[in-house]
């Protein structure tokens, strides 16, 4: 939303980003958050897109933004969402989740994918560079995606659970993403264990949105052509 738009004569017209706006496009700069869902809220997320009742999952996600700090946070407790079909709006909704309540509540928040956290750990190590992967462990909340398509290995185990363990310890609360239940995960069963114990496990609906949403964006560009429209 603009506000304050002011006539500089000459038919120019200047408009001022409202606080909101401000917010978001801070956030989108510096938290990792995929650029297409930069100023994604809980109110953009459609429940009725899938075929399934979303009723109960719709008010735990509420819950979640609305009593963030005297329940979630008191409990430890983040979420873990997963889907065997990839697109299923996964890291849409973790985005929406947790844009809502790094705004609501004034809090860091990052959002990283797994294989990409550890790309940065092994960076930092095998080039002599600024460890930059000091502030997913540290923020007050991590959006964790696509957990699981990370390689599997002694060092990027100890990593991981370092990162989670550390969060747990420190009370920090997770979101995590990906296309495995959590006893399926190529990870140690430490970090199951760990996930399990400060995670609500809520499962999308089988259905590839991604793919419903590209589909229908292909038939109206071709509907635009067929029908002559410019």
């Amino acid at each position: 939303m603009w506000q304050n738009i002011e006539d500089y004569g000459d038919n120019i017209l200047f408009a001022r980003a409202c606080d909101r706006c401000k917010i978001q496009r801070r956030l989108a700069d510096t938290t990792g958050i995929p650029p297409e869902y930069c100023d994604a809220d809980l109110s953009k997320f459609k429940w009725d897109i899938y075929n399934v009742d979303m009723t109960q999952m719709c008010r735990i996600c509420e819950d979640f933004v609305q009593h963030y700090q005297d329940r979630w946070v008191k409990a430890n407790k983040g979420l873990y969402l997963w889907s065997k079909v990839p697109g299923s709006g996964k890291t849409f909704l973790s985005s929406c989740l947790a844009q809502s309540v790094a705004i609501k509540y004034d809090l860091q928040m990052r959002c990283v994918t797994a294989a990409d956290y550890l790309a940065a750990v092994g960076a930092s190590y095998k080039f002599d560079v600024i460890d930059n992967s000091a502030v997913y462990r540290s923020c007050g909340l991590l959006i964790l995606d696509d957990l699981g398509s990370q390689k599997q290995g002694d060092w990027q185990n100890q990593e991981l659970y370092r990162l989670i363990n550390t969060r747990l310890q420190d009370g920090l609360i997770t979101i995590y993403t990906s296309n495995y239940p959590i006893d399926q995960l190529n990870v140690d069963e430490r970090i199951k264990s760990r996930i399990l114990r400060q995670s609500i496990v809520l499962q999308m609906p089988e259905k590839s949105i991604r793919n419903q949403q590209a589909q229908e964006q292909q038939s109206k560009f071709l509907a635009d052509i067929i029908g002559g429209k410019k």
